[in-house]
């Protein structure tokens, strides 16, 4: 689908489409796009981490002056992941007899053609059959920068949330102080604790990983003390995050389990 398509498909449903300093009506649905690191990646090659960073300030800027105008959410996309390694990625061969189209990792091969590797037939038509480069290689050589295969870093891709906190739900929340005694942690905190509880995570946003008996509110006092469960994980790292009464992340904090 090309862009010019599909903004007309948004406008037809009711979506505006605001341009990179625009902020629209806060009272309906929005499109806006901002960041374009694909474009500086195929640019730059490798010094594209020169410039991630910037990138990622412009994108939050960006975010803040909407939830600040109004809006109550801003939900990030993006298509594709990427790959990149500084000096090339690896190449490997393949003819260009066999293919009608060849890109950097993948290729559209002639009808009755065969190519070892990883053989697909196309989406859209079962007849028409395209390979994938192997692993993190390319059709071709001297690629720092690329995309368009089958690897968990292309086809992994971004969803993030943002909401705009509303007066209920400014805690001012600090975590102070993280104490190890043995596989026991108490933590303190400053700030509003009311009905803040604690859990220790090895993936901080993933309730799932919890490795702790069980999750435990704070007391007066502002402290909280926590078992981890299993002692095969003393020295690993993992976070202190704190709870909302919904089990809403409110803050974090990195640790390792049992103390530095």
């Amino acid at each position: 689908m090309g862009k010019s398509h599909f903004k007309k498909l948004l406008k037809e449903s009711g979506w505006q489409i605001l341009g990179a300093n625009d902020i629209g009506d806060e009272t309906g649905y929005a499109w806006t796009e901002i960041g374009d690191i694909d474009h500086e990646g195929h640019d730059r090659g490798w010094k594209l981490g020169k410039y991630v960073d910037g990138i990622l300030v412009e994108i939050k800027d960006r975010i803040d002056a909407l939830l600040h105008a109004g809006w109550k959410q801003v939900r990030i996309v993006t298509d594709h992941g990427w790959l990149l390694m500084p000096g090339g990625l690896p190449s490997i061969e393949l003819p260009k007899a066999l293919t009608d189209n060849k890109w950097k990792r993948c290729a559209a091969l002639k009808p009755g053609a065969h190519a070892d590797g990883n053989l697909f037939p196309w989406y859209w038509n079962p007849h028409q059959y395209f390979v994938l480069a192997s692993g993190v290689s390319c059709f071709s050589k001297g690629q720092e920068y690329t995309h368009g295969g089958l690897s968990l870093q292309e086809c992994c891709t971004l969803e993030l949330v943002v909401s705009r906190a509303g007066p209920g739900n400014v805690r001012n929340l600090s975590i102070t102080d993280i104490a190890w005694r043995g596989l026991r942690c108490v933590v303190t905190v400053n700030g509003d604790i009311d009905k803040v509880r604690i859990d220790i995570r090895t993936h901080a946003g993933n309730a799932d990983s919890s490795v702790i008996l069980s999750i435990k509110p704070f007391k007066k006092n502002g402290t909280a003390s926590v078992v981890v469960e299993d002692e095969e994980l003393d020295g690993t790292h993992a976070f202190i995050v704190l709870l909302d009464e919904n089990g809403n992340p409110l803050s974090e904090a990195a640790t390792v389990i049992g103390g530095e």
